[in-house]
């Protein structure tokens, strides 16, 4: 299964560079010589990695086939695609976002608000779309909210702050 880890926010240079923010700030998962795929609209295109310059929170990379400025304006807003073997092995604690479409999403008093329908990627947290029997409730998906991720269970517990949903 193929998973998005970034996206491609501009074109970096005149030499056919992307700047890539990572889903993951901190992802080793991108490296010279992998084959990623690049995604945009109803368009995908396979490329390997030649090099990967870290730059603050986001990365430079230069994909082989893509070779000037104009080629990298087209992709873009294109996700970046990893095979799921590929992804670099998390801590204890982690996760990635992918894991958590579908978990259910309980208080924690027990109460079942829904399941994650989507995750949002901002740049101050992420924030998770739970749909249940109210509609939708957006969680941001930070400590003082989130008390528990149970990725194999599919099971998340947060705490109810006043004026949150």
């Amino acid at each position: 299964m193929k998973i998005s880890v970034a996206y491609i926010s501009r074109p970096r240079g005149f030499k056919g560079e992307l700047a890539v923010v990572p889903y993951r700030p901190n992802t080793e998962s991108l490296k010279p010589g992998l084959e990623v795929t690049l995604q945009k609209d109803d368009s995908s295109k396979s490329f390997v990695i030649e090099t990967v310059k870290v730059l603050r929170d986001r990365f430079a990379l230069k994909l082989n086939g893509i070779d000037d400025e104009a080629t990298a304006e087209s992709w873009r807003g294109a996700e970046l695609l990893l095979d799921e073997n590929e992804l670099a092995p998390l801590g204890e604690g982690e996760f990635y976002h992918f894991q958590l479409e579908g978990a259910d999403v309980f208080e924690e008093s027990g109460k079942h608000l829904g399941k994650v329908s989507a995750l949002e990627y901002l740049s101050a947290n992420d924030i998770l779309t739970i749909k249940g029997e109210n509609g939708e409730i957006l969680i941001p998906l930070i400590k003082q909210v989130v008390v528990s991720v149970d990725v194999e269970n599919k099971k998340i517990v947060i705490r109810h702050l006043e004026g949150l949903y």
